[in-house]
């Protein structure tokens, strides 16, 4: 049954996926780690031909959240950024418009109890890769084969069989007190908590290798752990393989809030 409406929310968004989205933390009347995020979308309007935003325009989407009435309690920002105007794939205009949806902050779980590969869908190599675009569809057929499959974790392959991240996470592992994490070169988000990462391990002068890794790199480790902004979550599980999930506290304390 068709009803007509008197107003149609077309838009580049809507039709194309035609922009990029940034996930954000809003607590204590700031936007955790903004000037990664800022970084990010300047990254990816590059990479989609949009025009660039003025900076510092995450401080005024800061602004524009401290003068709502929220509660003082952490929040979970989604800021999509989108190409104006409609054409058809050839767009008309590489201005952008923007839109926040703001809902209350939850937290990734401390472990997940089981992954496995995903076989049936890769990351594929593109020039806005490591962007997170608003056609994900990607991401969402691997996790909706990852319900289907009963499973709390999903691990996705590159074309060529490497490992590159997780069904909404960055991938690390530990081996002999050395970490590990897919390079971008695998096609993986380049994600705001994976630079905080390899940041922390940096400045502690921890091992930290980057670079293309097999599956049964990741099955062999000592620990597995997804990141995103809102957490570390350690695998217990995959292919009948046991992980360690002791908590690593030095990476835990770049999320907790005040």
């Amino acid at each position: 049954m068709y009803e007509q409406a008197a107003t149609i929310p077309v838009n580049r968004a809507f039709l194309f996926g035609d922009g990029i989205f940034e996930t954000m933390v809003y607590a204590d009347e700031e936007i955790r780690f903004w000037k990664d995020h800022q970084q990010r979308v300047s990254m990816g309007m590059r990479q989609l031909k949009m025009q660039p935003l003025r900076d510092p325009d995450i401080q005024l989407v800061e602004q524009l959240l401290n003068n709502l009435p929220l509660k003082p309690i952490p929040y979970r920002v989604r800021w999509n950024i989108f190409r104006e105007g409609l054409g058809k794939y050839t767009p008309e205009t590489n201005g952008h418009a923007k839109w926040l949806t703001v809902t209350p902050f939850q937290p990734v779980p401390r472990i997940k109890k089981e992954a496995y590969f995903c076989t049936s869908i890769k990351v594929h190599a593109s020039p806005w890769a490591n962007c997170k675009t608003l056609n994900a569809l990607p991401y969402v057929m691997a996790n909706l084969e990852r319900k289907e499959k009963g499973m709390d974790e999903v691990i996705l392959l590159d074309e060529n069989g490497h490992l590159s991240e997780a069904g909404s996470s960055n991938l690390f592992w530990v081996k002999k007190g050395v970490f590990y994490t897919p390079s971008l070169e695998n096609h993986c988000v380049s994600g705001v908590a994976r630079k905080q990462i390899l940041q922390l391990l940096k400045e502690q002068g921890i091992n930290c290798q980057i670079g293309s890794h097999s599956p049964r790199d990741l099955l062999d480790a000592d620990q597995v752990f997804v990141s995103n902004i809102a957490g570390v979550s350690y695998i217990e599980k995959m292919e009948n393989r046991q992980f360690d999930c002791q908590p690593i506290s030095d990476i835990e304390s770049i999320f907790k809030f005040a």
